[in-house]
């Protein structure tokens, strides 16, 4: 074999193997495949030319695709023809993998959005105005998960509001601004000068207490929803045990907060099949209203719960719970938790 050839060999097989290299980096994930090829032809045509000029009698014969293929070409062609078989099972993967990376821009991308609206204000503030959306989930299209924004004084229509309360069931006072506050404020008898004259919602959640001083973590109590009927069409109120207290601590999220939303959707079903028709629900960001929780992880175990839930109960007569999100970080946390969550489909743009 004279050194021209070899040295032609070598540049095959080396262009081949540099080829394959860089296909197998991070900047060829998910072309893996159809980088793939353009290496066995280097290879096919290294070994063929080195095999018929180190054996120049050697015969290789065949036909493919309707065409008669013999010497060096047959060999390189079954060559080829054996290392693309092979490779064509590699696609599934390279198809996974294209899909992985795309996620993972779509992840960083709201990341940098989330981080830049942190960076351009001092401290969240209350969106400039309500919005809703929803979407479906990909095995139930009739239940969906979306969010609804801005304070819930002013959301309107929804069946029952979830009241994420202490686990003495003890709600705030009105001068507080909490969710509870809200609901007990809004859902009681009022007079012309708007001073509260009778505390329905607390009065009725005491009685439910009948006596009793704590509640476990986790546990939900209804209650009908006052004047919080006429003024905003809500049906229930669910109070569940999100956050305990400590003295001198404060209050602190509970741990479990999945058995928080099991509990309270559970108990909407519940009334659902006493003849209620309850079809949707406002889910605040449990525990989160003192700071002592991390508001993402919250955010993504309130909405794996909530899809977790319809897919155990398929049946289940709600039909849309909403994320309620009372800042603009709030916002945007919900929104790229919607976005990122692999039991929705895609989501509305922006």
């Amino acid at each position: 074999m004279s050194r021209l050839l070899l040295g032609v060999t070598g540049v095959l097989i080396a262009a081949g193997v540099g080829l394959q290299v860089w296909a197998s980096g991070p900047r060829g994930q998910g072309r893996q495949y159809a980088l793939q090829l353009p290496s066995v032809l280097l290879y096919s045509l290294a070994s063929a030319l080195f095999l018929y000029s180190t054996f120049p009698d050697s015969v290789s014969e065949g036909r493919a695709m309707g065409f008669g293929l013999g010497g060096a070409a047959g060999f390189a062609g079954f060559f080829m023809l054996v290392s693309y078989s092979w490779l064509s099972k590699t696609r599934p993967h390279d198809e996974t993998a294209s899909a992985l990376k795309a996620a993972a821009k779509e992840n960083a991308r709201l990341r940098k959005r989330l981080d830049s609206a942190l960076a351009a204000q001092d401290a969240p503030v209350p969106p400039a105005r309500s919005t809703r959306y929803e979407v479906p989930l990909k095995d139930s299209r009739r239940h969906h998960l979306g969010m609804i924004t801005g304070n819930l004084a002013n959301v309107l229509g929804v069946d029952v509001w979830v009241n994420p309360e202490n686990t003495q069931m003890d709600m705030s006072r009105i001068t507080e601004p909490t969710i509870s506050a809200t609901i007990r404020y809004h859902g009681g008898t009022r007079d012309a000068g708007g001073h509260l004259v009778k505390d329905r919602i607390a009065l009725e959640l005491a009685g439910k207490m009948a006596g009793q001083t704590h509640v476990a973590a986790g546990q939900v109590l209804s209650t009908g929803s006052g004047e919080l009927l006429g003024s905003h069409q809500v049906k229930r109120i669910v109070h569940v045990a999100a956050v305990e207290g400590e003295p001198a601590s404060g209050f602190r999220q509970v741990m479990d907060l999945e058995r928080c939303v099991r509990n309270l959707l559970g108990e909407v079903d519940r009334l659902n099949e006493a003849g209620e028709g309850l079809r949707s629900v406002v889910l605040p960001l449990l525990g989160t209203g003192g700071g002592n929780s991390d508001l993402r992880r919250t955010a993504e175990g309130l909405a794996a719960a909530v899809a977790g839930y319809f897919q155990a109960h398929p049946a289940s007569r709600i039909r849309t719970v909403y994320l309620l999100a009372y800042t603009d970080v709030q916002a945007e946390v919900c929104r790229s938790v919607i976005t990122l969550l692999p039991e929705l489909m895609d989501p509305p743009e922006a």
